[in-house]
C-alpha cells in the first residue's frame, strides 16, 4: 500500500514519526512536511515561545548539528536520519491543494493519507486522490474539542485526561467519523509541550492498530460524530492563554524540552533563547 504522511516540521511530529515509520516496512511511504515561517523567541506570548522551541530551536539549530553525524546519536532519530534509515523520502511543501504539495501528492499516488499535526486543510482536490481516504490524528476528544489547541482547552476545562482521536477527514474540519480514541492522564507538573508527544504517539498507535485491516481492504468501523455536541475552537485568545497560566499550567518547561532533545542525543538547551 502507498501511504503518504502529511505533517509539519517540528519536534513533536519527529517524536511521533519515530513511532510510526519503523512499523511501515512493506508499504511504500513518503512524508510531506509543511514549511513553517520562523517564529519569534522574544515574543511576549508563551504559546508563541513554545512553538519557537518546538519548531525553530529544534529543527533549525539542534537537528542540523545531529544530521551532520554519520549515525544517529540517540534513541530517537531526526527527520534526516529517519529518512536515511527507512529509505523514505521527505518533501518540504508550502501548499497542499495546489502548487508544490498537490504536485507531490499527484506524483506519489497514495492509497491512503495520514495527517499528523498538519496545519493545512485538505480540500476536494486532494481528498479525492487516495483510493482509501484521508485519516487524521487529532489531539483532542471529538466532537467536544474540534479545531485548534485542543489539549490546552481540555486542560483549561479542568479535565483529568487528554484524548487522542483517529478520525476520517471529510469535507469539514474535524467533522469526520471517529475510528479510535485513547486517553493520557494530565500531569500538572509537566508542560503542555510535554503532553503533546504522548498524545500524538497514541494517535499513531491507533492508526497502526487499524492499518492491517485497511491494507487487506477491510475498513474499520467508524462512528459518526454527534454534531449537537460539537464545539469548534480557533486560535487561543490572550484571555485563554492568561487563564491557562493562572491555573498553574505552563506551555513549556525547559526541563521537558531538554529531556526530549537528549533522547535525540543532543546536549541540553535549558537557557532561554536571546
Amino acid at each position: 500500500m502507498r501511504i503518504l504522511v502529511c505533517a509539519q516540521r517540528d519536534l513533536v511530529v519527529c517524536v511521533a514519526l519515530n513511532r510510526l515509520l519503523p512499523e511501515l516496512d512493506g508499504h511504500t511511504v513518503a512524508v510531506a512536511l509543511q514549511r513553517l515561517p520562523p517564529g519569534d523567541p522574544t515574543s511576549d506570548c508563551p504559546l508563541a515561545r513554545q512553538r519557537w522551541f518546538e519548531r525553530d530551536l529544534a529543527c533549525r539549530e539542534i537537528f542540523p548539528s545531529l544530521d551532520r553525524l554519520p549515525h544517529p546519536a540517540g534513541e530517537l532519530l531526526t527527520f534526516h536520519h529517519l529518512s536515511r534509515r527507512h529509505g523514505i523520502p521527505f518533501h518540504d511543501i508550502k501548499r497542499i491543494n495546489t502548487g508544490d504539495g498537490y504536485a507531490m501528492v499527484q506524483d506519489f499516488r497514495p492509497d491512503l493519507i495520514l495527517s499528523v499535526r498538519f496545519g493545512l486543510i485538505f480540500k476536494e482536490s486532494v481528498l479525492s486522490l487516495p483510493s482509501i481516504g484521508v485519516l487524521n490524528v487529532h489531539p483532542g476528544a471529538l466532537p467536544q474539542y474540534a479545531g485548534i489547541a485542543a489539549p490546552m482547552r481540555t486542560m483549561l476545562a479542568g479535565e483529568q485526561k487528554l484524548t487522542s482521536t483517529l478520525h476520517v477527514i471529510d469535507r469539514g474540519i474535524d467533522t469526520g467519523p471517529v475510528m479510535a480514541s485513547a486517553a493520557w492522564p494530565v500531569d500538572p507538573t509537566r508542560s503542555l509541550f510535554w503532553h503533546l508527544m504522548p498524545l500524538y504517539v497514541l494517535g499513531v498507535e491507533s492508526f497502526l492498530q487499524v492499518l492491517p485491516g485497511v491494507a487487506e481492504g477491510r475498513r474499520p468501523a467508524a462512528r459518526p460524530q454527534d454534531r449537537a455536541r460539537r464545539h469548534y475552537h480557533g486560535e487561543p485568545t490572550a484571555q485563554e492563554i492568561n487563564a491557562f497560566e493562572r491555573q498553574g499550567f505552563r506551555f513549556l518547561r525547559e526541563r521537558d524540552f531538554d529531556e526530549t532533545v537528549r533522547r535525540f542525543g543532543a546536549d541540553g538547551y535549558s537557557s532561554t533563547p536571546s
